[in-house]
């Protein structure tokens, strides 16, 4: 009698039918995730802190003043603006910061930032759709809210935070490089190296592709837009680098990456960040040399774990982590057996509980090792991404 029932149930509740509730399930979290963030961004008196740090740090950058030098005790604050307390972006984020950050009021921003994230998440609604289109329309459903109902969508809003309009510019890259439009994806990339935290790795994707257009124009990007800032600034880049790396390491022990690891046992943070970006970029050039005719999905998948784990991060910048959800979903779907069909759920649950669920003990660390766990599944799975991945447009 038993076994009927399971049989019942089983039938009444078939692989269809679960996708279906559990998309339906994740639209609502999306909805409620995406509307907090919103609300934290254009209207919260106290919202949007971190983008209000930028939007100071780039008025400086109007009047011609270097914005790390503007600290306190500094004779040349601006009343109306302040002294400067953060850091640890670097020279050619300023002038990308022409765009993120027009000559308009604050009031006006936090509406020009909610309408370059609105515009972020249509392009990730987009890209979603696609990985998940090969399967049909439910499974597509399904990928797009699973990726817009990531927790740290909510958090990077509602700070006004980077993170979603990096990933809309690294999908940009992945577009483009599809398209060997290597210069336009080249200049993409520049442009996401707005955060190096976060985009950094996937330099190296298009060194082990050969896309040396690309990597040129990206370059050039850079330096140029670096020289831009030292002729407004009358600052040299080197020494505004120099300042970006002493000013980040006051902060990069309060984030939660492998750098902590090691500031526990007393190392320097500065050590430590320069030994795991040394350490991360062997590692993933030695993993896209080995894998090197692989999909470009699974060098996103690859970059993004590596990037999270091995340089300074906040829960905010969990959003990164899109790529590597992606490739999981792309895996169960194509091959939807037990292992695959886990590890998704692993990886779903990581980025889908809130983030007060971070403050439980050991909630970190799990998490941590799920994302760990997914690398190294990706890794052995690799070879089932020649077969499919290409495909994605």
């Amino acid at each position: 009698m038993n076994n009927q029932a399971i049989a019942v149930f089983l039938k009444k509740f078939n692989p269809p039918k679960i996708i279906f509730s559990l998309s339906l399930v994740l639209s609502l979290l999306c909805f409620a995730y995406l509307f907090r963030g919103f609300y934290y961004l254009i209207i919260d008196e106290i919202g949007a802190g971190d983008l209000h740090s930028r939007w100071q740090e780039q008025q400086y950058i109007y009047r011609g003043l270097y914005p790390y030098d503007i600290t306190k005790g500094s004779l040349l604050i601006d009343p109306q603006l302040g002294a400067v307390t953060s850091g640890g972006y670097p020279p050619w984020a300023f002038f990308t910061g022409f765009i993120f950050f027009p000559p308009i009021s604050w009031e006006l921003t936090r509406w020009y930032h909610a309408l370059l994230n609105t515009i972020s998440l249509v392009i990730l609604a987009i890209f979603a759709y696609q990985i998940g289109k090969p399967y049909g329309k439910l499974k597509s459903w399904f990928t797009v809210v699973a990726c817009l109902s990531i927790s740290s969508h909510s958090t990077t809003l509602g700070l006004g935070q980077y993170g979603i309009i990096i990933n809309a510019l690294l999908i940009g890259v992945f577009w483009l490089l599809k398209k060997n439009h290597n210069l336009s994806a080249g200049l993409f990339l520049g442009l996401a190296l707005v955060k190096p935290s976060i985009s950094a790795l996937y330099f190296f994707i298009v060194i082990i592709r050969k896309n040396f257009d690309a990597v040129l124009a990206c370059c050039l990007y850079l330096v140029i837009a670096s020289y831009s800032i030292g002729i407004v600034t009358q600052t040299s880049p080197i020494y505004m680098i120099e300042k970006m790396v002493k000013v980040s390491q006051y902060y990069v022990s309060t984030g939660y990456s492998a750098i902590n690891i090691f500031t526990n046992f007393g190392i320097n943070p500065l050590v430590a960040t320069i030994f795991l970006a040394v350490l991360a970029t062997a590692i993933i050039l030695g993993i896209f040399y080995l894998f090197k005719d692989n999909s470009l999905l699974f060098f996103f998948a690859i970059a993004s774990v590596m990037g999270r784990l091995c340089t300074y991060h906040l829960i905010y910048d969990n959003v990164m982590l899109v790529f590597v959800l992606l490739a999981i979903i792309s895996l169960a779907f194509h091959k939807p057996n037990k292992s695959n069909i886990l590890i998704l759920i692993l990886v779903l649950l990581s980025l889908l509980l809130p983030g007060k669920s971070m403050d439980l003990p050991f909630a970190k660390i799990l998490q941590s090792i799920i994302w760990i766990a997914a690398f190294f599944y990706l890794l052995i799975n690799q070879k089932q991404f020649h077969n499919y991945s290409n495909n994605v447009n």
